[in-house]
């Protein structure tokens, strides 16, 4: 992230180094004269290479030959003069070999140029991108004519910003008031059996005494170090906040005066409060459509309270996972291990059945999944809207996506199983902002938390607000939901939320609620189990005064009748619907058809070359997310063949007039704005730091998934399969079970299980069913080509190694390595001596200033 004045200092240095670049470029422009030099000693071969060779020797700018002699692989420029003398001297020596070294000669000369014109390319791309205003990150003249301008108030920007934020306005400033009594009794009822009691009362004196610690604690430079990493995963506050926290961290010195303030605050926590004048609100746009409403807290306020909330993460987080895992959390029927576990291990070995997965995953991922387990992890929702690319297999994105491959797989399993599978999908409506602040308070109480921290509590909510959006207008204190992207919003939404968790569990039969923040799963083989946590779940939100979201709420059955109870509507995920009579997701075109939409608009209101590749990028990646991510093998091949025709089809619809897509549309532009033509296709792909564009293809990653297009393997008939061969893997145990030896006391060797027990542990026990329940969920794997000699001798002229390139990098120097080395003797279009590494790295990491 760059605050203005870190930007303002790179521009300039970056600006002196593309005029040296623009030096060194005419300079050998007047340098590369001597190929008409050479061109005059026609009838001399010998002469004509000499001249070739002392040109080429002689440079000693960037791409000089000095510190690496080979050109091309071909010829070696030390070794050349001893050549030339036997070239001079033999009567034989061959005229096709000194025209195979001028012309050596010659196209490195020539390479050497269209570096240059690259480089000069390069430059203008890097101004043309400062100038424009296309990165958030980024400083422009426009930034800074923003902040002289009159503070009158002028409605710019989307209706639909608008419209959200007069939706915004009406809930936070409104009260909501709900029966405190009401919602006190049925938590008292929910937790009122015998397990459930004890493990309340060892929360509550958890929670108290963890409140009376937390204000006696120092607060130590890991801690700030911590809150900074934190602040700086989240979306909070603006760019040169975000830009002084990161120089935080660069010095020792700050933070330890940081840390002194933080004490200081923290021993007089009971005298805090928010600047009076309030706190601004910024409505932002993401790649979904939505707008959130980010504020921009003062540094110091917005460090103790990422302390406070952290910590309060972790603790709850532990103390509810200690409830999960007692038994005061009903386990369902089936999941349940057979009461003759001893003589079940001595016959068939462990348990390591599909039930320890699902007990691994959900403890994992999606029980408090927005909690952070430690202080050094924190938990952020933000990257599961605008995350460019999934990295981290623990990020919001990574889990949702998970949660798509979990929940496929067990329709399959539950089909298989028991011949039936319901599915409930649900949203609670503006969760965030319309959470009411008694209802997390009675909850907090409830749970045991002390009197003293519910009053600071009460403070950090009832924030007083001003909108960027309206700047004259007078501070307004909120009476309704958390502010986005705080670390304590988090800790009251979970808080709040675990009582949905455990209301549906304790309905339910032992059902789990599948959830991500607000975004809500239910699924089993038994349908009416669904109803009826389908219904826990409304009365529960009626108690604490959230609202479900109809748009986003419906329900699926396949292989029997729906029962009462279910809501209507469709299961979508991303732009996935789910196809009932096929039992499987299917991309809803539809959808697709309106982010292409905003896509086009986007890519338009683009003013430089980078910033619509970075939108492109972005916007690729968001629709591979929300089509699932990389396919995992549940998906079954249709989703593959799917996904690359509706990303073909992207590609036409954003480009109709235009024969090759997105290249073909850069190479016109890149033309038109500034006279280079003729660019190769590889150029379009190569890395930035190497001086291509960095284009990400989708395309690729499909096509190179190495077993996704295996027609012979059906995904619906693998769970079959197994259940075909469960009963020879019976008999094969129980023969063997037979022939073991009879115990030594003289007892008789009990008798093997019969056939219908064995069968009853698919789920429980049988590692068979739990390899093929992880195998569906596994990713299809990407397929690494294997380097060829041509494409080896491309790399020799460059620093990379075959093994050091991921797999995309691999898929592109194969496809188009040999046209690029034709046009420029190497992959590095441009020298990376002459290349603002701190500007491409500021390319990189840069945001995508959305049009709104």
């Amino acid at each position: 992230m760059a605050s203005a004045g870190f930007g303002q200092t790179l521009q300039f240095i970056t600006s002196i180094k593309l005029q040296e670049l623009e030096k060194q470029r005419l300079a050998y422009q007047d340098h590369a004269k001597v190929l008409v030099e050479a061109d005059a000693a026609d009838d001399n071969l010998i002469a004509k290479c000499e001249i070739l060779l002392r040109a080429v020797e002689s440079w000693s700018g960037p791409g000089s030959v000095s510190k690496s002699p080979s050109l091309g692989g071909k010829l070696n420029v030390n070794n050349l003069h001893l050549l030339l003398r036997q070239a001079k001297q033999d009567p034989s020596f061959s005229s096709e070999i000194l025209h195979s070294w001028i012309d050596t000669l010659e196209t490195h000369i020539r390479h050497s140029l269209m570096r240059f014109d690259c480089a000069k390319l390069f430059g203008n791309l890097l101004d043309e991108w400062i100038a424009s205003g296309d990165s958030s990150t980024v400083s422009t003249p426009s930034d800074h004519l923003e902040s002289t301008l009159s503070s009158d108030f002028v409605k710019v920007g989307r209706q639909e910003m608008h419209d959200q934020l007069d939706r915004l306005n009406s809930i936070i400033f409104d009260e909501k008031i709900i029966d405190i009594d009401a919602l006190e009794s049925y938590l008292t009822v929910l937790f009122s059996g015998d397990e459930a009691s004890e493990a309340l009362e060892n929360l509550r004196k958890e929670l108290h005494d963890f409140g009376i610690s937390l204000r006696r604690q120092t607060i130590l430079e890991t801690d700030v170090e911590n809150a900074i990493r934190s602040l700086l995963a989240s979306g909070l506050m603006h760019e040169g906040k975000r830009a002084t926290l990161s120089e935080f961290l660069e010095n020792d010195v700050v933070i330890r005066e940081v840390v002194s303030v933080l004490n200081m605050r923290m021993a007089s926590l009971e005298s805090w409060s928010w600047p009076a004048d309030g706190i601004v609100v910024e409505m932002r746009r993401h790649l979904n459509g939505k707008y959130r409403a980010f504020t921009d807290p003062e540094i110091i306020d917005a460090l103790l309270l990422q302390h406070i909330g952290i910590s309060w993460q972790v603790k709850l987080k532990a103390s509810f996972m200690r409830i999960l895992r007692s038994k005061a959390w009903k386990k369902p029927q089936r999941e349940v291990l057979p009461l003759e576990v001893v003589k079940t291990a001595n016959q068939l070995g462990s348990p390591l059945g599909i039930v320890s997965e699902r007990r691994t995953q959900r403890e994992n991922h999606f029980f408090l999944g927005q909690l952070s387990s430690t202080a050094s992890r924190p938990s952020t929702y933000d990257d599961l809207v605008d995350a460019p690319t999934i990295t981290d297999p623990n990020s919001p994105a990574a889990t949702k996506q998970k949660l798509l491959k979990i929940m496929t797989t067990e329709g399959l399993l539950s089909s298989q199983l028991h011949g039936s599978h319901a599915v409930i999908r649900s949203d609670l409506e503006w969760f965030g902002p319309s959470l009411p602040h008694a209802s997390i308070l009675t909850v907090l109480k409830f749970f045991g938390v002390s009197q003293e921290w519910c009053l600071f509590f009460e403070k950090f909510l009832r924030t007083p607000l001003r909108f960027k959006q309206d700047p004259n207008a007078q501070p307004r204190i909120r009476t309704r939901g958390t502010p986005i992207s705080h670390a304590l919003s988090v800790v009251f939404g979970e808080a709040v939320l675990f009582g949905m968790d455990f209301a549906v569990n304790q309905g339910a039969d032992g059902l789990f609620l599948y959830r991500m923040h607000d975004d809500l799963w239910l699924w089993d083989a038994d349908a009416a189990k669904c109803a009826a946590g389908w219904k826990e779940m409304n009365i529960y939100a009626n108690l604490v005064g959230l609202t479900f979201n109809k748009g986003k709420t419906g329900s699926a059955c396949v292989g029997s009748a729906e029962p009462t109870g279910l809501p209507a509507g469709d299961i979508r995920w991303g732009f996935l619907l789910f196809d009932q009579k096929a039992a499987r997701f299917a991309i809803d075109q539809k959808d697709v058809d309106l982010h292409i939409t905003e896509l086009r608009r986007q890519l338009t209101s683009t003013k430089s070359v980078f910033g619509w590749v970075n939108a492109y990028n972005k916007y690729t990646a968001f629709f591979l997310r929300n089509f699932g991510g990389r396919p995992a093998r549940c998906f079954g091949n249709d989703h593959v063949t799917d996904v690359i025709n509706t990303l073909a089809r992207i590609q036409k619809e954003l480009f109709p007039d235009v024969e090759g897509g997105a290249v073909a549309h850069l190479r016109a532009v890149i033309e038109a704005r500034f006279g280079t033509r003729d660019l190769p296709q590889g150029y379009f792909y190569l890395p930035i730091g190497n001086g291509g564009l960095e284009l990400r293809n989708p395309l690729i990653e499909m096509f190179s998934l190495r077993d996704a297009f295996n027609a012979k393997v059906e995904v619906k008939d693998s769970f079959d399969a197994l259940a075909r061969g469960d009963e020879a893997r019976y008999k094969a145990l129980k023969e063997d079970w037979e022939l073991r030896p009879s115990s030594h006391n003289g007892k008789k060797r009990d008798p093997f299980m019969t056939l219908e027990q064995y069968l009853a542990l698919r789920e429980t026990w049988l590692s068979e069913w739990r390899e093929c329940y992880k195998h569906l969920m596994d990713e299809h794997v990407l397929e690494e080509l294997s380097s060829t000699p041509d494409v080896l001798t491309y790399l020799t002229m460059g620093k990379k190694k075959w093994h050091d390139m991921d797999w995309y990098e691999q898929w592109i120097v194969s496809l188009y390595g040999e046209e690029v080395f034709k046009r420029f003797g190497r992959l590095e279009v441009v020298d990376a001596t002459l290349i603002p590494v701190g500007m491409v790295q500021l390319f990189r990491t840069s945001k995508m200033k959305l049009d709104q």
